[in-house]
């Protein structure tokens, strides 16, 4: 909806502020994070594989793991004689803070057999958290994801994270993609305080038999930042830079000056900020 211009008022200027004054914007309440991969490995009698492995984490610290099975390194397996094969792993480096969760998850699975046998592999990883936003704040969200997976064999690969508020389930993030395909988003808007939840995990699973290979791999990675709802450009500091383009795009009634997240460009978003702008940070 295109809305007049109209002059800025009596809202106060200031000198240029720090939008992560006040850092604490998020306050996570439980979660949990971890990798994990399994083989298998048959064939005729020769080899019989099959292994699994996992890690975990409940804490909020930050959780950097990479694990990776392989038939091929197991005691029971047969260097000279197995016509069967597998590999699965899971990669995860992430971090939670009071302004920001970062992450980049990554699964990969691939097997292979000769005439006879099975090579069948999975690797995971998955982020589960729910937090609380403590205060109404600009947010600046990121996500790209792949998925693939050969043709050919029973298997596949998907990866999935999605961030929404838990009072009214309007996502900030929504990417679910699987086998052979990508995604990116960029979003920024504002949020009110609130519960959130963020879950995100991604898969690859390959089962070859009968004198098949396959490979399946997914991965994505995601960034969100809080800043003071001030902070229009969210380069860390508030200054008049923000309030121009913010009214520059509130004039123009784009919905990236919709303030209160509605749907709709009025004369309450442009308050909204104002407000938050000569509150400083």
């Amino acid at each position: 909806m295109r809305r007049i211009h109209m002059l800025a008022g009596a809202v106060p200027l200031f000198a240029a502020t720090s939008a992560l004054a006040q850092s604490q914007f998020i306050t996570p309440s439980e979660g949990t994070r971890s990798v994990s991969a399994t083989v298998i490995a048959k064939d005729a009698g020769i080899t019989n594989v099959n292994a699994s492995d996992s890690r975990r984490t409940n804490g909020f610290e930050d959780f950097n793991e990479s694990l990776e099975l392989k038939a091929s390194k197991q005691p029971q397996y047969d260097d000279t004689h197995s016509h069967a094969d597998s590999n699965g792993s899971g990669t995860e480096t992430s971090s939670i803070t009071g302004s920001r969760i970062s992450a980049e998850v990554r699964a990969t699975a691939n097997g292979w057999t000769q005439a006879t046998g099975r090579g069948y592999a999975t690797g995971n990883a998955d982020f589960y958290l729910t937090f609380q936003l403590n205060r109404f704040a600009r947010y600046a969200v990121s996500g790209d994801a792949t998925a693939d997976t050969t043709a050919g064999v029973y298997g596949g690969s998907t990866s999935l994270v999605y961030i929404a508020s838990l009072t009214t389930g309007e996502p900030v993030l929504s990417i679910d993609i699987g086998n052979t395909d990508s995604d990116s988003v960029r979003r920024k808007g504002w949020l009110f305080p609130g519960p959130f939840t963020l879950q995100g995990d991604v898969s690859a699973l390959v089962d070859a038999r009968e004198g098949t290979a396959g490979t399946a791999t997914s991965w994505w990675k995601m960034d969100i930042q809080f800043f003071c709802p001030a902070d229009y450009d969210t380069n860390g500091t508030v200054n008049q830079a923000d309030r121009d383009a913010f009214l520059n795009a509130w004039n123009a009634g784009s919905l990236d000056a919709d303030a209160d997240g509605n749907g709709v460009v009025n004369s309450t978003d442009r308050t909204t900020f104002l407000l938050a702008y000569g509150s400083g940070c």
